[in-house]
């Protein structure tokens, strides 16, 4: 693949088409820097890198590039919390306040842990919360306390874009004792060698490289914005302030974003980290004679709890418990398929029907208008190649 910069990698012979869509992202495309990675029953059979780490050009993409996947990290933490449910430590109908008592407050004593899985908790939003106040865990955690629903609890779902992460991640720390990505790091990458995490990492240092557009425009914009950064902080509309919690720090590389923790946005890793994640539960929840989870645990992964349109968006999705399953132009992965994109592209899922997992990691971020967790074409072309030829092989 002369015609990529910096290109390696390889495929089996029977899933060798990959290699000719993810050419055309970057020759017909704005690929600027990604890396694919696809398991079928187990076995790597597809691992593509290429392209340049900045927009100069001047920074070699690795095969190994660690990046921040935004709302892809979701996925791996919905999987602590499907650990803890397969282990007993947790129930779907149990009340979060039964591990988190302070959380009882203000009418949300009867949200479940089912409800946080599938962004039915009511809480998409913390308009009241000081701003910034993401990277730091116990005020952020009072805040919840502090907040009643917007929405009641249990009915319309509505996409917990940066509040899932504060919300799952306290219900693992209660019941564990430890931080999410600690737990994460304890149960599933460091046993799996799994080049993931739900924080960056030490490990990552010299192969994270920026997404690009960054979130926050550079300064010299930032006076024509005026208007919406004054919605963030005034009226009664929840919407626009679901934001406010992460700045100013809306960047990805920023120390901040990098030192702290929030498993809804913070996630970093390779595409083969996201992939291997995958395919512990492609293969039924154990991958090379190592389990992780029962089969029974991949079957609720598979259910659905909602096909519908969600508040945040307004988009119209698929969703089981803590996982998107497969929409459209969205999250492509196959009836039975299950896991979950990030704001701008990256992508991580399994399909255990077809025995195959995913994962794709770029720095170029798809920025387009269809809602926060849109994957973006080029995302979905491979996927949907990777999804065809695993299901001729079935």
């Amino acid at each position: 693949m002369d015609d990529i910069d910096n290109f390696s990698g390889f495929t089996t012979p029977d899933f060798a088409p990959l290699k000719d869509v993810f050419r055309y992202n970057f020759t017909d495309d704005e690929e600027l820097g990604a890396s694919l990675a696809v398991y079928k029953d187990g076995q790597l059979v597809a691992s593509l890198s290429g392209g340049w780490g900045n927009p100069e050009k001047t920074v070699p993409w690795t095969q190994s590039a660690a990046i921040c996947t935004m709302s892809a990290v979701k996925g791996p933490t919905s999987l602590c919390m499907h650990l803890l449910l397969d282990r007993g430590r947790l129930h779907l109908d149990q009340p979060v306040a039964d591990v988190w008592p302070d959380f009882a407050k203000h009418g949300k004593e009867a949200i479940t842990v089912g409800n946080v899985l599938t962004h039915q908790a009511g809480l998409p939003s913390l308009p009241d919360a000081p701003i910034g106040c993401a990277y730091n865990w116990e005020v952020i955690i009072k805040a919840f306390e502090d907040q009643a629903p917007l929405i009641e609890p249990g009915t319309t779902p509505a996409y917990h874009a940066h509040t899932y992460g504060y919300l799952a991640g306290e219900i693992i720390r209660r019941v564990t004792g430890l931080m999410p990505a600690d737990y994460f790091a304890a149960e599933i990458s460091g046993p799996f060698d799994i080049d993931y995490e739900l924080k960056w990492r030490p490990k990552f240092q010299g192969r994270t490289y920026e997404l690009i557009p960054s979130f926050m425009p550079p300064a010299e914009q930032l006076h024509h914005m005026s208007e919406y950064f004054e919605s963030l902080f005034v009226g009664e509309d929840w919407k626009p302030k679901i934001s406010r919690i992460l700045l100013p720090h809306f960047d990805t590389s920023s120390a901040p974003w990098r030192t702290f923790e929030n498993p809804a946005a913070f996630g970093h890793g390779s595409a083969k980290g996201l992939a291997k994640l995958y395919a512990i539960l492609a293969g039924g929840g154990a991958l090379g004679g190592q389990r992780l989870v029962s089969e029974a645990a991949v079957k609720r992964m598979q259910q659905q709890c909602w096909h519908e349109k969600e508040a945040t968006t307004n988009g119209h999705w698929r969703y089981g418990y803590g996982f998107m399953q497969d929409v459209e132009g969205l999250m492509m992965c196959g009836p039975g398929g299950f896991g979950h994109p990030g704001n701008g592209g990256a992508t991580g899922f399994a399909n255990p029907d077809l025995g195959l997992s995913f994962g794709y990691v770029m720095n170029k971020r798809y920025v387009g208008t269809d809602g926060m967790a849109n994957c973006g074409p080029r995302s979905a072309r491979l996927s949907e190649k990777a999804l065809e030829i695993a299901a001729a092989l079935t």
